[in-house]
């Protein structure tokens, strides 16, 4: 499985900056028409992390002080317009605070890549506990992916000696792997997931069913109210990995019924145990001889008494 295991460096550090908005970064500074700025391209995560407290307080900070630390933002082709990479929030609360323009940082050498992941470690480091789980998923998918294709190291090697996950995201390495396992549920079971209708156990052993399978599901937790526990999710999880799941078996497992007809079908598997006596053994059989030897004599006894024919046919 996959593992993000790159340190997280100082925003100004990754974007070749001074850590500290200092005299010397006031000259970098440009007032950009907030009219001007437009979201970042793959949408904002993590938009509940700010209550409406914090959206009020911030807007009365920028009436105070203004911006203090400028936005980071990048050229597009079209004249004079700019894409935010960092500093959505504080784009909203001055146009709540009246505001025209904004301070940034322009970078005019930003990649795709490097613009991701700026983006996602903001994220990462500004109230990520606060997120959804769905909101986690993808956070760390795309910062996954993006260090992939810089072919910076993702993978989980406990003899690594850079900095275990846990440390660096406050995330068990269990839990990584889980939110990569999310990532490909179907929106509709994220949806589940956050509002708590099903958990996040329950959720990974789903994410390994078909979509379709997954689609009805959803349509059942809906239109039935249906309570999946972790018994049902491991037994479709089970039954997918053989390619045998459909809707009709997911209301077998559903009901306890395939879970009735594989007890049926291990009873009828089962070959019945036949067990010798100590006092058939003692009496025709010595302590030296091996298990093989014995075999063989009873085999050879059973044809006798069979005879060799049926014993063949048997």
């Amino acid at each position: 499985m996959t593992e993000m295991t790159e340190r997280l460096k100082p925003l100004g550090e990754m974007f070749g900056l001074p850590q500290d908005f200092n005299e010397d970064t006031k000259d970098k500074v440009t007032e950009l028409k907030i009219s001007h700025l437009k979201d970042y391209h793959k949408g904002n995560l993590g938009e509940n992390r700010y209550s409406k407290q914090d959206l009020e307080d911030l807007v009365e900070s920028v009436k105070i002080n203004g911006i203090i630390q400028p936005l980071v933002v990048r050229p597009l082709e079209e004249n004079d317009e700019y894409e935010i990479i960092l500093g959505h929030h504080r784009r909203d609360a001055a146009l709540l605070a009246g505001l025209n323009t904004v301070p940034c940082l322009i970078n005019d050498d930003l990649d795709d890549d490097t613009a991701e992941l700026l983006f996602m470690d903001s994220n990462l480091q500004h109230g990520f506990e606060k997120m959804s789980h769905s909101e986690k998923a993808e956070l760390i998918y795309r910062r996954n992916e993006a260090l992939k294709r810089q072919g910076r190291r993702t993978d989980l090697n406990p003899d690594d000696e850079t900095k275990s996950v846990d440390e660096e995201f406050h995330l068990s390495r269990s839990s990584i792997q889980r939110y990569l396992r999310i990532y490909k549920l179907s929106d509709e079971l994220k949806q589940k997931l956050d509002d708590g209708k099903i958990g996040v156990k329950i959720a990974v052993d789903l994410s390994f069913i078909s979509e379709d399978c997954q689609r009805f599901i959803s349509d059942l937790i809906n239109n039935e109210d249906l309570k999946i526990d972790k018994k049902m999710s491991e037994k479709m999880k089970k039954v997918a990995e053989r390619n045998a799941l459909d809707e009709n078996t997911i209301l077998k497992i559903i009901n306890g019924k395939e879970d009735d007809k594989e007890k049926t079908e291990k009873t009828k598997s089962k070959k019945k145990a036949i067990k010798v006596s100590k006092k058939v053994l003692e009496k025709y059989f010595i302590p030296e001889q091996d298990q093989k030897e014995i075999d063989k004599v009873i085999d050879e006894a059973l044809k006798l008494y069979y005879g060799s024919d049926n014993a063949e046919e048997s």
